[in-house]
């Protein structure tokens, strides 16, 4: 994974973009994609839930939309909701128009 970025990165570690499950089991409770916004405070205007895995050792991880900062983030985190990490990747860069990005983001 040396020298992996961005969408590259996301996808190596979790799998294709929109790969993963619309429900995710933690401690016996499912939980929608969009539940997963609400319990993790990323419910905001501009985001959207993308898909969630589980991962080895009560890990998982949560691929969300963040349209403030135009990217797409893989949030991995434990059974407890305790955030463990996160990658981000600029939007742009999942539809090959990286040049475009301050148009895309405002700035």
């Amino acid at each position: 994974m040396a020298g992996l970025r961005g969408p590259a990165l996301i996808e190596n570690l979790y799998g294709p973009l929109g790969s993963g499950g619309q429900t995710l089991t933690i401690k016996d409770a499912i939980y929608s994609i969009s539940d997963l916004l609400i319990r993790m405070g990323l419910n905001f205007d501009d985001s959207r839930a993308i898909d969630a895995l589980a991962l080895p050792d009560e890990r998982y991880v949560f691929r969300y939309y963040d349209g403030q900062d135009q990217r797409v983030v893989a949030l991995e985190f434990d059974a407890d909701f305790r955030c463990l990490g996160e990658v981000r990747a600029q939007f742009p860069e999942w539809i090959g128009d990286e040049e475009y990005y301050p148009q895309y983001s405002g700035h």
